[in-house]
């Protein structure tokens, strides 16, 4: 359903930048940034991946930014010219990312998430379609925005 002109509506873009260490995930910067916004979208969709969330403060969801940066294994370089390039899982992955959402005038919250969709159980019978799997969302963590408005 597309959304009428109001207090949704976006006034450009922020830069949200992100700590994680293990499960643990901190917001640790917003920045309103002066650029186009590509990768949001609306209407919503639920697919596999790594999603930033902003919601209003009723939890409405105003838009949906796909995060790529979460990682849980890491490449290693060799210090040897010529040799390959591994690529390890750490006990305790950790790093930090940044992703640009729309900065809508109600935007109230981020959630980071992840979107899973389990494998079907048994095999679909020839000629029957597939029964509908719903996605599974995975709370990582949910962080308070700063208001946004005029930034003149």
């Amino acid at each position: 359903m597309p959304q009428e002109p109001g207090p949704d509506t976006n006034t450009g873009a922020m830069r949200l930048i992100f700590e994680y260490e293990g499960d643990a995930v901190r917001l640790i910067s917003q920045q309103p940034v002066d650029m186009a916004l590509t990768g949001a979208e609306t209407p919503l969709e639920s697919r596999n991946g790594h999603f930033a969330v902003i919601r209003d403060t009723a939890e409405r969801e105003i838009a949906r930014v796909p995060v790529s940066a979460l990682q849980s294994t890491l490449e290693v370089f060799p210090e040897t010219a010529g040799e390959p390039i591994l690529r390890i899982t750490p006990d305790t992955p950790r790093g930090a990312f940044t992703v640009i959402v729309p900065a809508a005038t109600a935007a109230a919250s981020v959630a980071l998430l992840s979107v899973s969709t389990p494998a079907p159980e048994r095999e679909v019978e020839p000629g029957l379609p597939p029964a509908p799997i719903e996605p599974t969302e995975t709370v990582l963590g949910v962080f308070s925005l700063e208001p946004q408005g005029d930034s003149q």
